[in-house]
């Protein structure tokens, strides 16, 4: 069994579906190829967070968790009202991911309103070395 954060500090869905490799993981993988051909809204962007050594976006609608792809596009599996949206992930992945993967999988969170700082001093602060 995969577990998303256990093979990368922080999986998109891309990592995690491909390194699944089962067959519902490969059908998950081809809906992407078919959200990538619908129309994007011009609602604002979606920002993508860590939770759980995963990149994730909340829906604006009905609150359900999605993994953040690659591509940049989300759309919601539950609720389905919502156009394709933009997703922004950080520019700042690498460094994010670099400094969660110190962490145990359960404690890999980062917000975007959190700085590269601020997840420094929370290793700090909880004893984990190497930061």
């Amino acid at each position: 069994m995969y577990i998303a954060g256990a093979n990368r500090a922080v999986d998109t869905g891309d990592t995690y579906f491909n390194e699944l490799g089962t067959s519902l993981s490969q059908q998950v993988l081809k809906i992407r190829e078919l959200i990538k051909q619908k129309p994007t809204s011009n609602k604002s962007p979606l920002f993508a967070r860590v939770g759980h050594g995963r990149w994730i976006v909340d829906c604006p609608n009905c609150n359900n968790v999605e993994f953040a792809f690659e591509d940049g596009l989300f759309f919601c599996s539950q609720c389905g009202k919502e156009e394709t949206r933009q997703v922004i992930l950080s520019p700042k992945c690498k460094q994010i991911e670099e400094i969660l993967g110190k962490r145990l999988i359960k404690n890999r969170h980062w917000k975007p309103a959190e700085t590269i700082e601020n997840l420094i001093a929370e290793n700090i602060e909880h004893g984990i070395e190497g930061v």
